[in-house]
C-alpha cells in the first residue's frame, strides 16, 4: 500500500524553524509593545500625571523585561542552534543589556533612551534570527534550497 505525502511524519527540522519563526514573531510583537509603552508614557506623563504615572510603574517595567529574556533566550538561543549564526545572539545580546541598564536608571531620559533602543536591537536580532530560518529553508521567494 502506498503512503501520500500527507501520511509521512513531519520534518522535525522545519517544524523546529516554524517553532522558532513564531517565537521570533512574538518577540517582534513584545518589542513593538514595548515601544508603544515608552512612546505612550512619555506623552501622557505631559499631558495626563495620573495616567503617565500608571503607566510608568516599574512592574511594567520589571514583567516586560522578564518576558523579553525568557522569549528572547528560547528563541534567539533554538535560532543559534538551529542556524550556528551568532550575529542575531550578539545583537540580542546588547539589546537586553541596554534593557537591564533602562531598568537599573528607571527614571527620566537616560532610562527611555536606553530601554526604546534595547528593544529595537532586540526586535532588530529577531527579525534576522526569523529571515536566518526562512533563508535556511528556502521559504523567502527567490532563494529556493535543491
Amino acid at each position: 500500500m502506498a503512503t501520500s505525502p500527507s501520511d509521512s511524519p513531519p520534518d522535525s527540522g522545519m517544524e523546529r524553524e516554524r517553532s522558532i519563526d513564531r517565537l521570533d514573531r512574538m518577540a517582534i510583537g513584545l518589542s513593538s509593545l514595548c515601544l508603544i509603552h515608552c512612546v505612550a508614557t512619555v506623552l501622557l506623563a505631559a499631558t495626563l500625571a495620573s495616567a503617565g504615572a500608571a503607566l510608568a510603574n516599574p512592574r511594567w517595567h520589571e514583567a516586560g523585561f522578564t518576558l523579553a529574556i525568557l522569549i528572547g533566550g528560547v528563541a534567539l538561543g533554538r535560532g543559534y542552534l538551529a542556524h550556528r549564526d551568532w550575529r542575531p545572539l550578539l545583537l540580542g545580546g546588547a539589546g537586553l543589556a541596554l534593557m537591564a541598564v533602562g531598568l537599573i536608571r528607571a527614571e527620566g531620559l537616560p532610562e527611555i533612551a536606553s530601554t526604546m533602543a534595547g528593544v529595537v536591537l532586540l526586535a532588530f536580532a529577531h527579525r534576522l534570527n526569523a529571515r536566518r530560518g526562512a533563508h535556511a529553508h528556502g521559504l523567502v521567494a527567490g532563494h529556493r534550497h535543491a
